[in-house]
């Protein structure tokens, strides 16, 4: 039964969805917002997010640099969610991210019985797993994932598909085909929507490393182990499989955890709150 006094909570928990539906609006087609102050209509070219800070096989130390320049905005905004992160928690990936909102939001309105349940899935080690084949693919030149299966290109497209061609021809092809199975399995149809976020974005394992380190800095999601009955009802909203019950006591894997506080919201012992990390 949900905790009876969310009326008292902070805005981040009454109005989460509002905030995401906000990002979307203004990251997505077909308003695109913050893309208009710089030209670009998409997180490619100068806000992309994710192509910087890969090194290529091949590639010199000034065209390595110039990578910065050309992503100037990706490069603002990756480097702004990792130093909110370390202070504040994972409020980006949670509240903000258009891509990871668009794939929960979707998943909401689908029925039970059509979900995947990813939990089983042991979240760190395939997303850092992943992470390094990321990194080293490119630095050994035997392709990259960068932007051949890239989340910020596109669900992006998939609400631009329907105002431009070129977001419509982008489905054609063979890497449109496979982005567009991984944000349909991974997100709309997966319990919670957010399995891509938590095995596949290579911006959400660091961000999730950031978090790991800034637990001494700031506020994080806290589990009070004396008031906590181990009931399970936080694990089984958890949309990142990030709590794991042992011996009726819950606990947080930081490295999974975003501040979505749907944990809190279901907790009838209020044994969940975003606080100081002390354990």
């Amino acid at each position: 039964m949900p905790a009876n006094n969310i009326t008292k909570k902070s805005i981040f928990v009454r109005k989460r969805f509002w905030f995401m539906l906000i990002a979307a609006l203004i990251f997505l087609p077909p308003l695109s917002l913050f893309f208009q102050f710089t030209a670009d209509s998409n997180f490619c070219g100068s806000w992309c997010p994710r192509m910087f800070f890969v090194w290529r096989k091949g590639m010199t130390i000034s065209a390595y640099l110039l990578g910065f320049l050309r992503s100037y905005m990706g490069v603002a905004l990756v480097f702004g969610i990792l130093g909110s992160t370390f202070f504040f928690g994972r409020y980006w990936c949670s509240h903000l991210c258009p891509v990871g909102s668009t794939m929960e939001g979707g998943s909401r309105l689908l029925p039970k019985f059509l979900k995947i349940n990813y939990s089983s899935v042991p979240a760190p080690s395939f997303r850092y797993g992943y992470l390094a084949v990321y990194f080293i693919a490119s630095a050994v030149g035997i392709g990259s994932l960068c932007c051949n299966y890239c989340n910020f290109a596109t669900v992006p497209r998939i609400f631009g598909a329907a105002f431009m061609p070129s977001d419509m021809s982008y489905f054609i092809r063979s890497a449109g085909l496979i982005n567009l199975g991984l944000v349909v399995g991974l997100g709309f149809i997966a319990k919670g929507g957010r399995a891509y976020c938590n095995l596949l974005c290579p911006i959400g394992a660091l961000d999730a490393i950031s978090n790991r380190l800034g637990l001494k800095f700031g506020k994080r999601m806290s589990i009070d182990s004396e008031k906590c009955n181990g009931c399970n009802a936080c694990a089984k909203v958890c949309p990142t499989w990030s709590i794991e019950v042992k011996e009726k006591k819950a606990a947080i894997d930081q490295l999974s955890c975003m501040p979505c506080r749907e944990c809190e919201k279901v907790c009838a012992k209020e044994a969940i709150n975003y606080d100081k990390h002390t354990g």
